[in-house]
């Protein structure tokens, strides 16, 4: 007896080298992964939700300091693995760091209820280019606000998330949108006829279906009532969220809502 081991009874495992990615994304989270090391979530351009460990990015001597943090727009390279859905970054260069956001804090606010429903909509394996597109010029819109942001571009970015996530309200085209206040269910999503019954009912201001259209691509001028009936869309818009993508962070949309100073 020799001690050896059969060659037959042993299970060798192999996996091929994680092949090395380059992107462009944006920060929508950090957080700890251990005493010297961050996970962070990102939104890449191609409109992917990635996730990130960054080895070593607390120790003095880090590459990777003062390159990343909520809200930039970095150059990323990474170690792409299947296993745990979680890559390792290897390299990462800040190409906008929107450093206003953090002396406005009005502007703050709405970026991370912002970055949050990037985060929440996006998926690792449906690229959704039109959805980075929308946060990083929105983004760069709240870094160039001096005060409030404008209550119009907060209900601009609500509305074209909702249309890229394929949730988008249905106002109807037919009698239903006719001329008085709409019904409008929120749980289907749908407006309604006035004699269909429903217990999440809401009425609608006539003018909110054509403000919240017009805030979409391609959309048409806002009617004469838009500035009447723009808080009126933001409170439909939180109510719509709160149905539709019930894990948001509702608490954090009201601290942004609140500080717009329209409701």
């Amino acid at each position: 007896m020799t001690g050896e081991i059969p060659l037959s009874s042993l299970r060798l495992r192999w996996e091929p080298a994680p092949s090395i990615l380059e992107t462009e994304a944006v920060v929508l989270r950090v957080f700890p992964f251990s005493r010297t090391s961050n996970m962070v979530a990102w939104l890449t351009r191609e409109g992917r939700r990635l996730v990130t460990s960054v080895k070593g990015a607390q120790r003095p001597d880090s590459p990777f300091l003062g390159q990343y943090d909520l809200f930039y727009r970095c150059a990323l390279l990474y170690y792409a693995r299947s296993r745990d859905g979680v890559h390792v970054a290897r390299e990462c260069e800040a190409l906008a760091r929107r450093d206003a956001l953090r002396s406005n804090w009005r502007a703050e606010r709405c970026a991370s209820w912002f970055a949050a429903l990037a985060d929440l909509v996006a998926d690792a394996d449906a690229p959704a280019p039109g959805l980075y597109r929308l946060l990083d010029e929105t983004l760069d819109a709240l870094a160039s606000c001096d005060g409030p942001p404008p209550p119009a571009l907060f209900a601009r970015y609500e509305a074209r998330l909702l249309r890229e996530a394929g949730l988008a309200p249905n106002f109807g085209s037919g009698p239903e949108r006719g001329g008085g206040a709409l019904r409008f269910d929120l749980a289907e999503g749908r407006s309604i006829g006035p004699d269909e019954r429903s217990a999440r009912a809401v009425r609608l201001p006539p003018g909110l279906p054509a403000l919240f259209e017009s805030l979409l691509p391609g959309g048409a001028p806002a009617a004469a009532t838009a500035s009447a009936t723009s808080a009126s869309l933001l409170r439909f818009l939180g109510l719509f969220i709160r149905f539709h993508l019930p894990d948001a962070p509702v608490a954090g949309r009201a601290l942004a809502v609140e500080s717009l100073g329209v409701l």
